[in-house]
């Protein structure tokens, strides 16, 4: 049995809170983790999906954990919120709201590929600079009560934002929120070697098949 702590569950209540308002958001599915246990398919979800398990998210559901846990970071008022983006372009919409994240935040460190937005001096950007980091989407804010991050990497190709579909999970265990912030913290650094380290201990589950994306990318 694997325990919660305190923290967790504070965390927990917080973010359930500031995920009212997005829980429109129906589509999710559970990963198959193998033959032998494997879960139905969900194609009329009434909820976001459970922390700490492996899901598929469509990107709505993505975008609801993604500003409940923003909204989460605002409410506490102290802290690091650290945001990837794929590519500096997905973040322009988002440029108002970080800006006030910022106000309000210890730090703010936007990821992305491609060209930074001009400078500002409450948000830093780092460029991603592997590849293979640009395939992830990943929201973790860290304070000293409050620890939640949604970790999730692209499961398909497609460009186009709406069509994607995600694998990963979020949770609010302090041990995983920090671990990840330390990863964050040495690939800003410029230490290439923790790439594949990353990927090796922290990369989501990958479905074995893709063929039920369509019922998935079909919002409603």
């Amino acid at each position: 049995m694997i325990c919660r702590t305190s923290e967790e569950k504070h965390s927990d209540r917080r973010f359930q809170c500031c995920l009212k308002p997005y829980l429109k958001v129906k589509k999710h599915r559970a990963m198959r983790t193998s033959k032998k246990c494997r879960t139905a398919k969900c194609t009329q979800a009434k909820s976001i999906p459970a922390a700490d398990i492996n899901h598929l998210f469509n990107h709505e559901a993505m975008l609801a954990v993604s500003h409940a846990i923003e909204d989460l970071a605002h409410e506490t008022a102290t802290g690091e919120l650290i945001s990837t983006f794929q590519h500096f372009d997905n973040f322009l919409n988002q440029e108002d709201r970080y800006r006030e994240l910022a106000r309000r935040l210890d730090a703010v460190r936007v990821w992305a590929e491609g060209e930074p937005p001009a400078q500002m001096d409450d948000i830093d950007f780092v460029p991603i600079f592997h590849p293979e980091l640009t395939r992830y989407w990943v929201v973790l804010f860290d304070s000293p009560e409050i620890h939640a991050i949604l970790f999730c990497k692209q499961a398909n190709q497609a460009d186009h934002f709406p069509r994607k579909v995600f694998s990963g999970y979020y949770s609010f265990n302090p041990f995983v929120v920090r671990s990840l912030r330390r990863r964050f913290e040495l690939l800003s650094c410029g230490i290439s070697g923790v790439v594949s380290n990353f990927e090796r201990y922290f990369s989501p589950q990958m479905p074995d098949s893709l063929n039920d994306f369509d019922t998935l990318l079909t919002t409603t």
